[in-house]
């Protein structure tokens, strides 16, 4: 099986990255299937991300290393996505069939890539695959990070290319919420997105390190992203009472999600993706919540044996 699935790429957006892309870098050295390129697209990084990189790219030359200079205006959200855009444009030339995005501070499980290949390979509808991650909260602590089976984290999942193609891929949203807009997208257009819970990898930048400096700004950031991806005010509701029980800060953190849903709506600024879509979206949330989450049939993944 191995000899002839040595057919997906990588794209990594990294902005000041230095002290956790080794280990990045490490995981994907390690994988048991390894892609046939690597693009990491420095995002005008400040640190060392830049001497780190090209050191590995000495004795890996599948890797390339490529700046963008920061651009004056662009939120992290959009910035981030332009910098996938910009690594795309170094693949015009390779035959592949699968397309990796992954961030520069994740560490997937070895036989991260041979899993969701084989997965793919065996059903020609799955067009965006992925498994899901836990975050690092000390040297050996983990605190595993909520999920949803239908919608793929963008720092890990993986396209089939036709798929990433036929959605035009990311949309470069102001607040967030890229991947699962691209979930939305190919759902619309008759895909399948599914991520698999048994493959677990490991967020390495701690909490409160990143571009929101606590949980609060991250979960009120994740209400306005709701509003700029058209979500439905009940399932947003619905969704924010659950999340003030499953996930921290308990209580606060759903209650600050809520707020930044009905925050945005004074922001007075237009949404970044088309009405079709807004609708489609609204249509599987309103399902979602009358039918206790079930997904449809069409779209369901069995669980691996």
């Amino acid at each position: 099986m191995k000899s002839d699935m040595g057919k997906y790429v990588i794209v990594t957006p990294a902005y000041n990255e230095a002290a956790y892309i080794g280990r990045t870098i490490e995981s994907v050295l390690a994988q048991t299937v390894r892609p046939i390129r690597w693009v990491i697209v420095d995002d005008g990084s400040t640190d060392e991300t830049a001497r780190i990189v090209k050191a590995y790219i000495l004795d890996h030359p599948w890797i390339r290393y490529v700046f963008r200079p920061k651009v004056p205006g662009q939120s992290y959200y959009s910035s981030n996505v332009y910098a996938i855009q910009e690594g795309m444009t170094y693949l015009a030339e390779v035959g592949y069939e699968y397309l990796g995005i992954l961030d520069a501070d994740i560490s997937p499980p070895t036989d991260y890539y041979e899993q969701i290949l084989v997965r793919m390979d065996a059903d020609e509808k799955l067009g965006i695959a992925s498994g899901v991650y836990k975050d690092r909260i000390g040297e050996n602590r983990f605190r595993k990070v909520l999920n949803d089976r239908r919608s793929t984290p963008k720092a890990l999942m993986v396209f089939r290319r036709s798929c990433y193609e036929a959605i035009g891929g990311f949309v470069p949203m102001r607040y967030g919420g890229e991947d699962t807009c691209a979930c939305f997208m190919a759902r619309m257009k008759g895909w399948k997105a599914w991520s698999f819970p048994d493959l677990m990898a490991i967020h390495n930048k701690p909490i409160g390190t990143g571009h929101a400096k606590n949980l609060l700004k991250i979960r009120f950031r994740h209400g306005v992203g709701e509003y700029f991806m058209g979500s439905h005010p009940l399932f947003v509701l619905v969704k924010s009472l659950r999340r003030c029980a499953k996930e921290p800060p308990y209580v606060a953190g759903g209650l600050a999600r809520w707020v930044g849903f009905i925050y945005a709506h004074f922001l007075r600024q237009p949404r970044q993706i088309p009405r079709e879509l807004v609708r489609y979206i609204r249509k599987e949330q309103l399902s979602r919540v009358y039918r206790g989450n079930k997904v449809p049939s069409r779209f369901t993944m069995e669980r691996p044996s």
